[in-house]
């Protein structure tokens, strides 16, 4: 424990959460790796502070997960961060900026004390109220446990393709070859799967909301992956849309598809159109298209040819705001994605 005030004791590892300082973090071989050049800080704290030493393990790891999310960023970008203890209602906000390669900017804004709502006077109303505390607190140490096991995976894997690269290059048996070989594109995709836990782990903590729909398209355009490898047209202007927080991850997930059948250079369009079933958000790219006995396929969990969840995944997220996702487009001339959102799902506005 260390005084900061004639009042007030704290922990060392809140302070590196105080609002309004500025610290650089990298990696240093595994290790994060806190600095700040705030006098009043680096005199009570060491100037270089390993994460690992100073905070929590628990909050260690969830930096650690906040450090390899920001590294999709481009140069310069930053983004919204928030710092939540499984469990708990107390949260950090924050936002994360990436300076160069492994180099990143983090400032804390003010703390979160989350207060619990008035509860009324219904019984019915009160005891709904409560379940659906107990369901996010539920779904944030799921969460954290996911991300846990994630991290888990990951390393053995990892241990597991070094020992067989090992063997390979003992081994002069080529069947023997063909069979590490095997292994190494088992154990590649099982990483996969489990980096997809990832893209999705936030799914169900906070409850749905209207978006607008080309902030959220055109931030995921603007990735450093489709940089320069995809051209675009999004004529959303004035939509928004009543979806499930995750909606950046499918539309994520189109667009890798289409650049990795269609290549670099493909040309991928948003537009809408309104008909009986409400509004139709269409998303179409120049690539070679889907073969008319896939369409439906695509979509479905036991789809085989494939390298990951990410379509069925996207159907599933819709569908918990009502909204369906069909393929119509015409093999040879490219995709055509639709969503269909019912009439009370979608707005327009300034």
């Amino acid at each position: 424990m260390i005084n900061t005030s004639s009042n007030d004791r704290v922990h060392e590892w809140e302070v590196l959460l105080k609002p309004g300082v500025c610290w650089f973090i990298w990696d240093d071989d595994g290790t994060l790796v806190f600095s700040s050049p705030c006098e009043r800080i680096t005199s009570i704290l060491t100037e270089n502070m390993p994460v690992e030493s100073i905070f929590p393990p628990d909050i260690a790891f969830l930096i650690h997960e906040m450090y390899r999310d920001g590294s999709e960023l481009l140069l310069g970008a930053g983004k919204k961060i928030r710092l939540t203890i499984p469990g708990t209602d107390l949260v950090w906000p924050g936002s994360i900026s990436r300076l160069s390669n492994g180099r990143f900017s983090l400032i804390w804004a003010e703390k979160e004390d989350v207060k619990p709502e008035t509860e009324p006077e219904s019984g019915s109303i009160l005891d709904h109220i409560r379940s659906e505390r107990a369901v996010r607190k539920a779904n944030e140490k799921l969460n954290y446990f996911n991300a846990i096991v994630r991290h888990d995976i990951t390393n053995l894997i990892m241990g597991i393709v070094g020992y067989i690269d090992i063997i390979d290059e003992i081994v002069d048996d080529e069947e023997v070859r063909l069979l590490l070989r095997k292994s190494r594109d088992l154990g590649e995709r099982i990483r996969r799967v489990a980096e997809l836990t990832r893209t999705y782990q936030d799914l169900g903590i906070r409850p749905p909301g209207f978006i607008e729909a080309k902030s959220s398209i055109t931030k995921i355009l603007e990735r450093y992956e489709f940089s320069e490898m995809v051209t675009s047209d999004v004529n959303v202007t004035g939509l928004f849309i009543y979806v499930d927080r995750m909606f950046d991850a499918i539309i994520y997930e189109i667009v890798r598809n289409s650049l990795q059948y269609g290549g670099k250079g493909v040309h991928i369009s948003f537009s809408f159109r309104k008909d009986p079933e409400g509004l139709v958000l269409i998303i179409e790219d120049s690539g070679p298209g889907i073969e008319p006995d896939l369409k439906e396929r695509i979509f479905s969990r036991n789809y085989a040819d494939r390298r990951g969840y990410g379509l069925y995944l996207a159907a599933e997220i819709l569908d918990i705001t009502g909204i369906s996702i069909r393929e119509t487009g015409t093999f040879g001339e490219g995709a055509r994605f639709e969503m269909i959102f019912p009439p009370d799902t979608y707005r327009f506005g300034n």
